[in-house]
Parts: structure tokens; C-alpha cells; sequence
């Protein structure tokens, strides 16, 4: 029997080095907009190659019902728009919803940012990476417990380029960097979690596709609201 250490190390060597190191080795003025791209388009192609590989209906690309998917996409639109929107009523919270890297894009770039990287570059490709081909070879070689969590885990390592890079661009010290990562390797693996569960129950990726899209679009949406001046949010005059 495969342990969990040694069914977990490369690929978690894998998870935290690839996505890491694009976002040391791309220069910091293009790495907000270039990184996601690149990591998009290599996951594309492994997802392609796995699909032709394994059957596209293994990786969970066919089937789904889109009814359920719809209800997922309106579902956390709701939860995420509610949550957004009481957190930029407490100033005390409103400055943990800023990504500078979001907030400082020109109303344009913000619309190709929310429109098309994050459910195209970002949620397509993650899920089908990462529910679709991570997690089809994973429940095939190993049991379904160390599948699911080792998953989950790889998901949430997955972030932590993307996490630092966001510490730095809100101008986090060293100390809140680190607290910063590791919070989003955290709250990521249990979305990781969430989403293979879903994934689980709906047969495909689509369902996990729609939450992983919206939430993030939805998050980019208040992460701009909230780096607006507290007089703008609340309607108040200058």
C-alpha cells in the first residue's frame, strides 16, 4: 500500500515549484497579467493531452447536467455578493477584501480580468486540471480518502505564488506575507475540498467550474468596490 507521504511529495513538489516559480521568474510589472496566462495555457495542454489519453468522459469534460451547474453559479453568486456586500459595510473588514492587483487595472483591463481570464484562464482550466485529470489519475491509483484529500491539498498548494504575489502588491511586511499564504493555502484546500465534492456528486466538472468562476469574478467585483473611498461606497457626499 502506497503511504500518503509518498503518494503525495511529487505531486506536491509539483504543485508548489511550477506555479511558484512562474510568478518569481515573470517580471514583477507583468506578473499579475502574464502568470495566469502561462499557467492557463499549460494546463490547457495537459488537460487536452490527458482528455485524448484517457477519454474526455474520465475527466469529467462530458455529462453533467447543466440545470445543476446554473443552480450552483446563482447560488454562490448570491452567498458571495451577500458576503461581499456586508464585509464593504464594516470598514474594520473592508480592507481585507483589497487585492491592489485588481483595484489599480483600468476599467477595460478589470472587464478582460472578470470576463475572461477568471473563468476562462483561471476556473476552466483549474477545474479541468485539478477535479478533471488530477483527480481522475489520483481515485485510479490510490484509495479515495488519500484521493480526495491529497486533492484538496495540491489545490490549496497550488496558490501559494499567487497568495504571495497578492501580499506584496497590497504592500503586506514579511510577517503578514506569511500569515497571508498560508490563510489561502487553507481556505483553498477546503474550497478544493468542496469542489471535488461536487464534482463528485454532479459526474462532471461543469458544477465545480460555475462555482470556482463565479465566487472568483464576484470576489474581483468587491475587491475593486472595497479599495474605493469609504464616502463612495456609502453614497456619502464629498
Amino acid at each position: 500500500m502506497v503511504t500518503f507521504a509518498e503518494a503525495l511529495a511529487p505531486l506536491a513538489a509539483f504543485a508548489v515549484v511550477f506555479q511558484t516559480a512562474i510568478y518569481a521568474l515573470v517580471p514583477h510589472r507583468l506578473r499579475s497579467r502574464l502568470a495566469p496566462l502561462i499557467t492557463g495555457f499549460f494546463g490547457a495542454a495537459a488537460v487536452l493531452a490527458a482528455g485524448y489519453l484517457l477519454g474526455f468522459d474520465e475527466i469529467g469534460l462530458t455529462g453533467g447536467s447543466p440545470r445543476l451547474a446554473l443552480i450552483a453559479a446563482v447560488t454562490t453568486a448570491l452567498l458571495a455578493s451577500f458576503a461581499g456586500t456586508l464585509i464593504l459595510r464594516r470598514e474594520d473588514w473592508c480592507s481585507e477584501l483589497v487585492d491592489q492587483r485588481v483595484a489599480d487595472l483600468s476599467l477595460l483591463e478589470a472587464g478582460f480580468d472578470i470576463f475572461v481570464r477568471i473563468p476562462v484562464f483561471t476556473a476552466l482550466v483549474e477545474e479541468a486540471f485539478f477535479r478533471g485529470v488530477l483527480h481522475a489519475v489520483l481515485i485510479a491509483l490510490y484509495p479515495a480518502s488519500i484521493a480526495f484529500w491529497a486533492g484538496s491539498l495540491l489545490f490549496g498548494l497550488w496558490h501559494v505564488g499567487p497568495a504571495l504575489d497578492q501580499a506584496r502588491a497590497n504592500g503586506a511586511i514579511s510577517a503578514r506575507r506569511v500569515a497571508h499564504v498560508a490563510g489561502t493555502v487553507v481556505a483553498t484546500t477546503i474550497a478544493g475540498a468542496v469542489l471535488i465534492w461536487l464534482r463528485e456528486l454532479t459526474g462532471s466538472i461543469w458544477a465545480p467550474v460555475a462555482v470556482h468562476a463565479v465566487l472568483n469574478m464576484t470576489a474581483a467585483v468587491y475587491s475593486r468596490l472595497a479599495a474605493q473611498p469609504r464616502r463612495v461606497l456609502l453614497g456619502v457626499e464629498a
